[in-house]
């Protein structure tokens, strides 16, 4: 590697919060589990069948019920969750430097080897890592300029992240 990619952000609550969504979409968007939604949606339709042709509305209600949760309520009690873990914990702001070497990613006190990174996704808004033990999200402010990110895009495809 000629030129070192050196990657700088501050870690905090927006930003956790921001991480989270974007990777609970990606998961949502391609991973089987979207199939459920839909499965829920199908039951909506024998408990409005049920309720029209025999007066029976327990299926309605659970299936309405479920339908909502999965669509709604899911990332409305997981934003709670890291919200209330922010409130209690308190952590302050975190200045995170990583520098992009041939054996990964080392930040102050870590290294995360090439190994450990499970996929990285290339996203409008940066770069998500998916690693053994965390996830990560790089903005495309956090790396010094775009040619550094394109760089950093093109080892994870010589690494076969991507």
């Amino acid at each position: 590697m000629s030129k070192q990619i050196e990657i700088n952000f501050i870690w905090n609550q927006e930003l956790a919060l921001i991480t989270s969504k974007l990777y609970y979409d990606y998961d949502m968007r391609h991973s089987n589990k979207r199939y459920i939604g839909w499965f829920f949606v199908g039951l909506v339709q024998f408990g409005i069948v049920g309720a029209l042709k025999h007066d029976s509305y327990g299926l309605l209600y659970a299936s309405t019920f479920l339908v909502l949760y999965w669509y709604y309520g899911r990332w409305y009690l997981r934003k709670r969750m890291l919200l209330n873990f922010y409130k209690k914990k308190s952590p302050k702001n975190a200045h995170i430097h990583f520098i992009v070497k041939d054996d990964g990613l080392h930040g102050d006190n870590d290294l995360i080897s090439w190994n450990d990174i499970h996929k990285v996704i290339k996203l409008d808004k940066g770069i998500l890592i998916q690693s053994i033990q965390n996830t990560l999200f790089f903005e495309n402010s956090a790396f010094k300029s775009s040619d550094d990110r394109m760089k950093f895009i093109e080892i994870t495809k010589e690494k076969g992240k991507i």
